[in-house]
């Protein structure tokens, strides 16, 4: 990161009352049951991490792991199982603002990008909501443009986009 002060570390179960409290700050449109976001934990810790302040407070969060490229998990839902890795999928990277101006963003994607790489996937998918676009497109994410993505974007609402950055070999 830029300044002293912040760390992204791996999360741990413990962790998952932070994720729902951020969660429901930052993502009040977009509510999903602590189930659901317990499973991204539990199917694929190794994607998931807790940003903390320098008092050890959580001041955000990244869900990440492999999935299919043709689709996105829909929003609240369990996925039971994930499946056959074709990208990697960031379903999550949520900020409260005592982690503005560290660059935690940043440092997130490169946590996914070495975790892609390091499990040999081509790329990293994500869906954009809240009018986000702005800063997947400055990390390298290009807007898919395929129609189909309209009908499976329709629980993140009416400015989602699902973008992709290609990763180089």
């Amino acid at each position: 990161m830029s300044r002293p002060g912040v760390e992204w570390r791996p999360m741990v179960a413990a962790d998952m009352d932070h994720v729902e409290r951020i969660a429901t700050i930052v993502h009040p449109g977009f509510p999903e049951a602590r189930a659901v976001l317990e499973e991204k934990f539990r199917l694929h810790p190794a994607g998931c991490f807790i940003l903390q302040d320098a008092g050890g407070e959580a001041i955000g969060y990244l869900l990440s792991h492999p999935w299919e490229a043709a689709s996105a998990p829909a929003l609240d839902t369990l996925i039971g199982t994930l499946p056959e890795p074709e990208v990697y999928y960031v379903h999550d990277i949520a900020l409260l603002p005592a982690a503005r101006g560290f660059r935690a963003g940043e440092a997130a994607m490169r946590l996914v990008e070495a975790h892609a790489r390091a499990q040999g996937l081509p790329a990293i998918a994500l869906v954009a909501v809240n009018n986000s676009g702005g800063f997947w497109e400055r990390q390298g994410f290009v807007v898919s443009s395929d129609p189909k993505w309209a009908a499976k974007l329709a629980s993140y609402g009416p400015d989602a986009v699902h973008m992709t950055k290609r990763l180089a070999s």
